[in-house]
């Protein structure tokens, strides 16, 4: 009687061990089901990007940027910026991105765009002076990395995309462009008060290029020289 009674107390415990961990297991895979769908169903957000597709609802919202002061804050810079939401195949996504520039002369209150439209992605836009970033030297010439076209025909102007290289007088005016179809804008330095020394990426190789910040032109460009007889940088 009393083994047959020992061997009822450990085939109840089993059995509760057992639904224990059933009713865990049961637990376990209701929250990693959660997890996955949450992770596979929320929005994804992407920098620099501009969705252009022309069959796809899109929600844009726009917002003005930080500003920035040049020329002694006679010149006030502020970023346009576009957010940008749209459904995707099993999940919404989001795009931000730099679209335009605006240009307030403090002393005249005059306002002026970059561009009368919001069609580019402003990639990049650097404000050009002689020393590092924490120079007090006055900024020269504005420098910018456009995506204008869907190069590779994603439907979205992205890093992705070949962009073009231009510049303007600190103040935003005298908009020229230097170089298109480039793939990446690898490094710069300002050599003196007119000459912007330029290291660009474009069809798979490196340039170096010397810039007249005054004239807003491409002085010289040389292709920097493979390594061997293949590599290149």
């Amino acid at each position: 009687m009393e083994e047959n009674r020992f061997f009822k107390l450990v085939w109840r415990f089993n059995g509760l061990i057992i639904s224990v961990a059933g009713v865990l297991a049961i637990g376990m895979l209701i929250f990693f089901s959660y997890k996955l769908l949450t992770t596979l169903t929320r929005e994804r957000n992407t920098r620099n990007t501009v969705n252009i597709e022309e069959n796809t609802e899109i929600r844009e919202n726009w917002r003005l940027g930080t500003i920035l002061a040049v020329d002694n804050a006679k010149t006030l810079i502020i970023p346009l910026h576009s957010n940008q939401r749209f459904e995707g195949s099993y999940y919404n996504k989001a795009a931000s991105s730099t679209r335009n520039y605006l240009f307030i002369n403090t002393d005249t209150f005059k306002e002026k765009w970059l561009f009368d439209h919001t069609n580019y992605l402003i990639e990049r836009s650097d404000r050009l002076k002689q020393g590092d970033r924490n120079s007090k030297e006055p900024v020269i010439a504005i420098l910018y990395q456009l995506v204008k076209l869907d190069s590779d025909q994603d439907n979205r102007l992205s890093a992705a995309d070949l962009s073009t290289i231009a510049i303007t007088r600190p103040d935003g005016s005298d908009y020229k462009e230097l170089i298109t179809e480039v793939q990446s804008i690898t490094n710069h330095i300002v050599l003196n008060e007119t000459e912007l020394f330029l290291f660009y990426k474009k069809d798979n190789a490196s340039y170096s290029a010397i810039i007249n910040l005054k004239k807003g032109q491409v002085m010289k460009t040389n292709q920097v020289p493979a390594i061997g007889s293949e590599r290149r940088i």
